[in-house]
């Protein structure tokens, strides 16, 4: 009973992935910003699996509660808007 139920959660997450992938979910915009630490002013990218879930206050703030690579302090990092 425990092994078919593990494969029927498998199988969903494989199959929601799959269409995570298809309808190319992950590339959204939030996943190519820059972010600005508050604290020492450093810029940076970050991965698209630290935004997964805070991909709606990028949206809604543009910021997000990040852990900066330079001064490691966890604060809200603002988007940074390049000028072209």
């Amino acid at each position: 009973m425990k092994t078919a139920i593990i494969a029927i959660a498998l199988g969903l997450a494989l199959g929601i992935a799959k269409l995570c992938i298809k309808t190319k979910l992950f590339d959204g915009w939030a996943y190519n910003n820059t972010f600005s630490c508050p604290n020492c002013g450093a810029r940076f990218n970050v991965k698209w699996y630290q935004l997964i879930y805070k991909s709606y206050t990028v949206a809604i703030y543009n910021a997000a509660r990040l852990r900066c690579p330079i001064c490691h302090q966890k604060d809200m990092c603002s988007v940074v808007y390049d000028e072209r």
